[in-house]
């Protein structure tokens, strides 16, 4: 049962990489079962064995780079330490290029909503927290505004268009994150 165990995750590690060396150079809405295996090394039926198409083996790649990287937001938001922030981006800058992939215009569009998913909760809960005049809907309006401009920092750090540390743009993010403060109030 050990071997098998230790096949299915070489396996698996073997289409994760070769999906990852796809998506360098094109998105995944056109990479094919048959491209991933062949990339992989390994034949169809191998593959349809642990997956129905391309697209699971990519949220399998973000589920794991979730589970990794995002565990250091939640003590984050609970504490509104920027030290954890910077831990969050060094994470992610040391995965790089999966980041990238993940974050950029190969990758599923739907990962950016899903992570967007994920924090928007906790961000919420936070600022009702700090703001329990505000309706909801309010803070939520304001969450919609914010996200996509993070997202789009976080992705010209990660393209190398800035030379920030993981510190100093946690620190830049984190004052941004406190001028929404000002625009919740403002809004009011």
């Amino acid at each position: 049962m050990k071997n098998e165990d230790t096949r299915v995750q070489y396996t698996k590690r073997v289409l994760k990489d070769a999906l990852l060396r796809i998506l360098k150079t094109k998105p995944i809405s056109k990479v094919t079962i048959k491209e991933l295996c062949e990339e992989a090394g390994l034949n169809r039926g191998t593959f349809y064995l642990h997956y129905n198409e391309p697209n699971d083996v990519l949220r399998e790649i973000e589920m794991d780079f979730v589970q990794e990287k995002l565990s250091f937001f939640d003590p984050y938001m609970k504490n509104d330490n920027p030290d954890q922030l910077a831990k969050l981006f060094g994470a992610i800058m040391q995965n790089q290029e999966l980041s990238l992939i993940l974050f950029g215009p190969n990758g599923a569009q739907q990962f950016t909503e899903r992570i967007k998913t994920l924090i928007q909760e906790s961000v919420l809960n936070d600022w009702q927290i700090e703001f329990p005049d505000y309706s909801r809907d309010n803070l939520a309006y304001v969450f919609e505004f914010v996200f996509p401009g993070a997202m789009r920092l976080i992705l010209n750090w990660l393209a190398g268009n800035t030379t920030l540390s993981a510190k100093e743009f946690a620190h830049r993010l984190d004052c941004l994150g406190h001028y929404c403060h000002l625009a919740i109030r403002e809004f009011h």
